[in-house]
């Protein structure tokens, strides 16, 4: 009798879609139907981690050394990544289940546990921080950041449990398009400019920015890539998707003002935070297949070190080195459908 998990009249393995296919039950690496999934899947193997690789013996010492200001910017950008990874293992799971093509929906099984790892490393890091606690109850006090949070959770479940078709799945992926590759850029590159005074945070920073630009970020682009190639999508849904990115520009703009405004630290400027926050949600469009909208600047100091800090080959830790850090990423063919 078929049912969810076995259904022998079930779709062929290469036709199954990523919306509204009836699946066979099986998850077949050697067929799959776009080629981008089963490599995606492979990489994010490749990068495996634990916090534990990440030498924090020195964090709290390091911590203390940092001016009152460098302190708050480090403790409301970690209160802030911590709330990401947390709300963005919780979306996949319900956004798994809008997915019908089995190898999707396994390399999104596979993100679920790194997003769980991130979450893991934050504890670890502030643990030795010796400001967990403070650090994850940040929310409660801070009313920025209670908004920001608010605010990225609405975009979350605004589309994922109202719209069971192709047009509300495209729209929810747009919000983790726009969690992966900028409410997240911003929090990098703000322990990036900390660099050598947190040595343990930059570390662990640059372990989960691996994995949320070389894996988690080209998923969720070829995901909307694909439902629209298979589906009908009206103009007027796209439409929600420019105004959907709009919005994230302004949630980042919002915060990151907030923060350089009242503890600025070396040389962080509006208008510096500005052209960023643009400048990757132009990325962001032309990454999924649709034209920039935003005022664009040539790269900036902020990009530049989230570029510098993604080359993994000098991240300093306790084992694993050579499995870890060095791997083909240039081999991989992230719009091969």
């Amino acid at each position: 009798m078929a049912n969810k998990y076995f259904n022998p009249n079930g779709d062929d393995i290469l036709d199954e879609k990523l919306y509204g296919s009836t699946p066979s039950g099986f998850v077949d690496f050697n067929r799959s139907k776009y080629k981008w999934d089963s490599n995606i899947y492979d990489l994010m193997n490749a990068n495996t981690w634990f916090p534990s690789e990440v030498n924090t013996s020195g964090e709290k010492k390091a911590f203390e050394q940092l001016s009152d200001n460098e302190k708050e910017i480090y403790k409301l950008t970690f209160a802030q990544l911590s709330f990401n990874d947390s709300a963005q293992e919780e979306y996949l799971s319900d956004f798994r289940r809008l997915a019908t093509n089995k190898l999707v929906k396994a390399t999104l099984t596979l993100q679920m546990m790194q997003e769980v790892n991130h979450s893991k490393s934050y504890a670890v890091l502030l643990d030795a921080a010796g400001n967990s606690n403070e650090v994850f109850d940040l929310y409660k006090k801070d009313d920025a950041l209670m908004r920001k949070n608010n605010r990225i959770s609405e975009q979350f479940a605004r589309y994922i449990d109202k719209e069971d078709s192709a047009e509300g799945m495209l729209l929810s992926a747009m919000a983790s398009v726009n969690l992966e590759g900028i409410y997240f850029l911003l929090g990098f590159s703000y322990i990036y400019v900390l660099g050598d005074k947190v040595p343990g945070a930059r570390d662990m920073i640059k372990f989960i920015s691996r994995d949320e630009l070389n894996t988690h970020l080209p998923l969720f682009a070829n995901i909307f890539k694909t439902l629209q190639k298979e589906n009908k999508i009206s103009t007027s849904v796209i439409d929600k998707t420019y105004e959907m990115i709009q919005e994230a520009v302004d949630i980042e703009l919002e915060y990151g003002k907030y923060l350089i405004n009242n503890y600025s630290i070396m040389g962080l400027r509006e208008d510096l935070i500005e052209s960023t926050v643009y400048n990757y949600a132009n990325e962001r469009l032309k990454r999924i297949g649709l034209e920039p909208i935003f005022k664009e600047s040539e790269k900036t100091y902020l990009q530049k070190l989230v570029d510098k800090n993604l080359a993994m080959n000098d991240v300093k830790q306790n084992f694993f080195e050579t499995n870890v850090t060095n791997y083909a990423k240039n081999s991989i063919d992230f719009d091969d459908f």
